[in-house]
């Protein structure tokens, strides 16, 4: 299922070429500034996954305080979840997606999905600044 909504979505947004798949059937999607987003089939869902970028470590409390308060209840995330990779030094976002998608609702998803990792990547940068 998650195949043929990728090979929809390289029609749609004329990125056959640009999408790439991994020995584990993981698809990466590649989005301008430098966001790539990874689209793994589970058993009865699909998963999108990406990188925020390194946790500022400025003021990390107040920052990771803001990312708990964004996935309370999915109102920060449009319903990502932003989280640490293992070793509590990166940032990511995912997003379960219904295995039952269809086009339209998996491409507004996905969307969102960037345009959240985006947001965040800005927002995580500007804290590191102050």
């Amino acid at each position: 299922m998650l195949q043929k909504l990728i090979t929809q979505l390289g029609i749609e947004l004329s990125m056959e070429d640009l999408i790439t798949t991994t020995e584990d059937h993981e698809y990466l999607l590649p989005f301008d500034n430098d966001i790539e987003i990874k689209a793994v089939a589970l058993e009865k869902s699909h998963l999108l996954k990406g990188s925020i970028g390194p946790c500022p470590e400025q003021n990390k409390s107040a920052f990771l305080l803001k990312t708990m308060e964004a996935n309370l209840f999915g109102m920060g995330t449009r319903g990502a979840v932003i989280g640490l990779n293992d070793e509590g030094k990166l940032l990511t976002l995912s997003m379960e997606l219904d295995y039952n998608s269809s086009f339209k609702e998996f491409q507004e998803k996905l969307e969102d999905f960037v345009s959240v990792l985006d947001f965040w990547r800005k927002e995580a940068s500007e804290h590191q600044k102050r």
